[in-house]
C-alpha cells in the first residue's frame, strides 16, 4: 500500500487465505495487516470487504493516508497448514510474499508499526499487576504472556533471515521485551531490504516481505485478543 499515492478506484483488490490453527486467515497484501480470521474458509473471504473499510477507517484514526478501494476482490491463492516432521506447522508462503522489500517503503511500514504497536499499548493501559497475570479459562496465557508471546515472535521472525541476534538478550519484564523486540525490529528494516531472496527451514519459506506482514497481522490479532481478555474480566467482575 502506498499511503495516499495509489489510486484504487479501478482496480480490485488481492485476497490470500491460508489455514493457521485451525482458522482461516484472509489477508489483503495492498493492505499490509488488513486481515479475517474464520473457522469457516467461505466465511473469513467473504468477511474482507468489511475488514478493508475497518483498515481505513484505523489508518485514517492513526493520521494514515489511504485512498478507497473497489468493492471487487479477486482470491488469489488459498493454502492449507501442513505439518513439517509432525510437530511444526508450516504457514503459507504467497506469491505477494516474494517481491524484496524496497527503501521507499520503509517510512510507510514504520508507520504501521508504531500505530499496532500504540494499539497494543493502548489495550493493556492501566492493567495491574494482578490483571496481567490473571488466568482466564480456555486461555492459553494470561495478558503478560500474551505480551510475551508478541515480542519473541518478532524476534522469532527476524531470526527466519538472520536478522534476530540472541533472543537471550531480551529483557524478562514482557513490556520492556517488547519495546526492545520492536526497537530492534526497526532498525533492521533496511537490513531486511538487503535480503532479496527467500530462505525455507523447517519446511517454512520466507521472506522479508513475509517478515513484515507477519509482524503486522501478529501485533494486530494479538491486540485485538488482550481486549477480548479484558472484556471477560468485566463479566467474571
Amino acid at each position: 500500500m502506498s499511503m495516499g499515492a495509489r489510486s484504487w478506484p479501478e482496480m480490485a483488490y488481492i485476497v490470500c487465505a491460508e489455514e493457521m490453527e485451525g482458522n482461516w486467515i484472509a489477508h489483503v497484501p495492498d493492505l499490509p495487516g488488513c486481515f479475517t480470521t474464520h473457522r469457516d474458509r467461505e466465511a473469513a473471504i467473504a468477511a474482507v470487504p468489511s475488514a478493508v473499510e475497518s483498515y481505513v477507517a484505523w489508518c485514517r484514526g492513526h493520521g494514515l493516508r489511504v485512498s478507497g478501494l473497489a468493492a471487487p476482490m479477486v482470491v488469489s491463492e488459498v493454502i492449507r497448514a501442513w505439518l513439517y516432521e509432525t510437530d511444526y506447522e508450516v504457514n503459507a508462503f504467497f506469491a505477494s510474499d516474494r517481491p524484496p522489500l524496497s527503501e521507499p517503503e520503509i517510512p510507510e511500514f514504520e508507520r504501521l508499526l508504531r500505530a499496532t504497536r500504540q494499539d497494543l499499548t493502548a489495550a493493556v493501559d492501566g492493567l495491574s499487576a494482578e490483571d496481567l497475570d490473571r488466568t482466564l479459562a480456555a486461555e492459553r496465557w494470561p495478558i503478560r504472556g500474551v505480551l510475551e508471546h508478541v515480542a519473541n515472535a518478532e524476534w522469532w521472525y527476524l531470526d527466519r533471515m538472520g536478522l534476530a541476534g540472541a533472543s537471550r538478550d531480551l529483557p524478562s519484564d514482557p513490556l520492556e521485551r517488547l519495546a526492545a523486540a520492536r526497537q530492534h525490529f526497526l532498525s533492521q528494516l533496511r537490513p531486511l531490504c538487503e535480503r532479496t531472496g527467500v530462505v525455507t527451514l523447517s519446511g517454512e519459506t520466507w521472506s522479508a516481505r513475509k517478515v513484515v506482514r507477519r509482524a503486522l497481522w501478529h501485533e494486530r490479532d494479538h491486540t485485538e485478543h488482550i481486549g477480548k481478555m479484558r472484556g471477560k474480566f468485566w463479566r467474571a467482575a
